[in-house]
């Protein structure tokens, strides 16, 4: 048996801890979908002809929308990692 999958048979009940590990990354698939697309927004601002006629102010704000938006998805994808190992200590 692999190592990476050593940890679903440290305690006991593993299909409990199969089910929560099978939850958490159906959960998370959409968010890693999403965070490639944000950033590959970000890099077609970042190289558009358009963000280079921008002023200093548009700039920032066309930037921090983007960035907000990646943080807001990373932070709820790091609270379902959270989540996940919680439930997991307690199988």
């Amino acid at each position: 048996m692999g190592e990476s999958m050593w940890w679903l048979f440290r305690r006991g009940k593993p299909e409990e801890r199969v089910r929560v590990r099978d939850e958490h990354a159906s959960f998370l698939k959409p968010y890693e979908e999403l965070m490639i697309e944000l950033f590959a927004d970000r890099g077609m601002l970042l190289g558009s002809q358009n963000y280079n006629d921008m002023t200093g102010v548009e700039r920032y704000d066309a930037l921090n929308e983007i960035d907000t938006r990646i943080l807001a998805v990373k932070d709820r994808m790091e609270k379902e990692a959270e989540r996940c190992k919680r439930n997991l200590k307690f199988l």
